[in-house]
């Protein structure tokens, strides 16, 4: 029995809220039906006035922000609020304050020619249904938003790339209407953001709202623009391209404590230190334009291949000392035996070089015994290249320590000062 009274209870409820749903639908066909035979979708809500429309937009995320093309691309709501008087209509019991329109009403009233005047490409989304909600209250008010997905140009300085802040504009503007017919202004809330909102590659720093409505041939039309002042996280640079380059160059360094006879190893080490930073600095090009300046990151790869490349050099530079030896070469010939004033030989050798003026001063020198009887000194090339190599030990790591020092200071420096 209770059972019964139970059921019999929860139809009487939802007839009852049938019943209202039905009579609410009913007072909003009985309201809008009046106000739209006489309606022109075309004329401007304020005949004698510019209208005032209200925008705002509602970040769901930047899921691209490409260099190469200079663009980035975004998903959004495209918040609008206008006040149309010949859409007022009287309060019934309070239950229809606020009204949504169905489905392509948006087709049947004057809403604003709003464009993107920075867009690349953009478009509805309609899955399941067209993400579009027109509201309308009894005072008039419209509330209509669309879910856009847009790509939307932003040009780009990348001189201090990856340490640069690129300033990305979304630009809103009317299409047809001037500042006679229309006029923008932001709402309350101008820029909202999903709470998950996140960029893998930049952090947002600031939003700039400013007025940039301007005259042309044509009129004055009216225009509002956001910019997203975005800050390049350098974390993926310093694990990916930086620490690695740094390493390949101090591994150039270990030839200078090879001996100078291993040749295979020193040049083989050169070599590769070489082709991998080839290979490196045109990897973290590849995702960039062609751009006519040099970039902060074309400066350290720069660099660090002409320290591997100086550090091939050094060994050529030591290979060809090292294979130096004997006199030098003036002083190039044949020690042949001394000859006494009576034809006999003495002891001691005489240095002869062919006709050469310092030789034969050398060779004078020697017979007056000013310098003993002794031959030249002989210079040793092998010790004078391990004498280059002992000072490129401590050269090389000392102009790169230098180098270290003035790039981060004028360019780390500077990005850690930015907000």
């Amino acid at each position: 029995m209770l059972a019964s009274n139970v059921l019999v209870f929860i139809a009487c409820l939802i007839g009852t809220h049938t019943r209202l749903d039905s009579a609410v639908i009913s007072n909003k066909t009985q309201t809008l039906n009046p106000l739209l035979p006489d309606y022109d979708k075309d004329a401007s809500p304020n005949q004698n006035k510019a209208t005032e429309v209200r925008l705002g937009v509602y970040i769901n995320s930047f899921y691209s922000i490409n260099e190469q093309t200079m663009d980035y691309s975004v998903s959004m709501h495209l918040r609008q609020s206008w006040q149309d008087p010949r859409l007022k209509f009287s309060d019934i019991n309070s239950r229809i304050a606020n009204i949504r329109l169905a489905e392509n009403s948006w087709n049947k009233i004057w809403i604003p020619d709003t464009f993107f005047r920075n867009e690349k490409g953009a478009s509805f989304h309609e899955v399941t249904v067209k993400n579009r909600l027109l509201r309308l209250a009894s005072t008039g008010d419209v509330w209509y938003v669309a879910k856009i997905s847009a790509v939307l140009s932003c040009p780009m300085q990348l001189q201090l790339y990856p340490f640069d802040t690129q300033s990305c504009p979304m630009t809103f503007e009317s299409f047809g209407y001037t500042m006679d017919t229309m006029y923008f202004s932001w709402l309350d809330h101008p820029v909202d953001f999903d709470e998950n909102f996140r960029l893998p590659q930049f952090k947002l720093v600031q939003l700039v709202l400013r007025d940039c409505s301007q005259n042309s041939t044509t009129g004055a039309f009216p225009c509002l623009e956001i910019r997203f002042i975005l800050r390049r996280n350098i974390g993926y640079f310093l694990i990916q391209v930086y620490v690695p380059s740094f390493f390949i160059v101090i591994i150039s360094w270990v030839s200078f404590w090879i001996n100078v006879d291993a040749s295979a190893a020193r040049v083989t080490i050169g070599l590769l230190t070489i082709l991998m930073t080839t290979m490196m600095s045109g990897g973290a090009s590849a995702t960039l334009p062609r751009v006519s300046y040099i970039k902060a990151i074309d400066v350290w790869m720069i660099t660090c291949l002409v320290f591997v490349f100086t550090s091939l050099i050094e060994y050529a530079v030591v290979n060809v000392l090292a294979r130096r030896q004997g006199p030098p070469s003036h002083l190039q010939g044949s020690a042949i035996p001394r000859k006494g004033p009576d034809g006999g030989e003495e002891c001691g050798t005489e240095w002869v070089d062919g006709g050469n003026p310092t030789a034969e001063n050398d060779t004078r020198r020697l017979e007056s015994g000013e310098d003993g009887g002794k031959p030249p000194e002989v210079v040793d090339g092998i010790l004078l290249a391990r004498r280059v190599d002992t000072f490129s030990r401590f050269f090389f790591p000392l102009s790169f320590l230098l180098f270290n020092f003035v790039y981060w200071m004028a360019y780390a420096v500077p990005y850690r000062s930015v907000p």
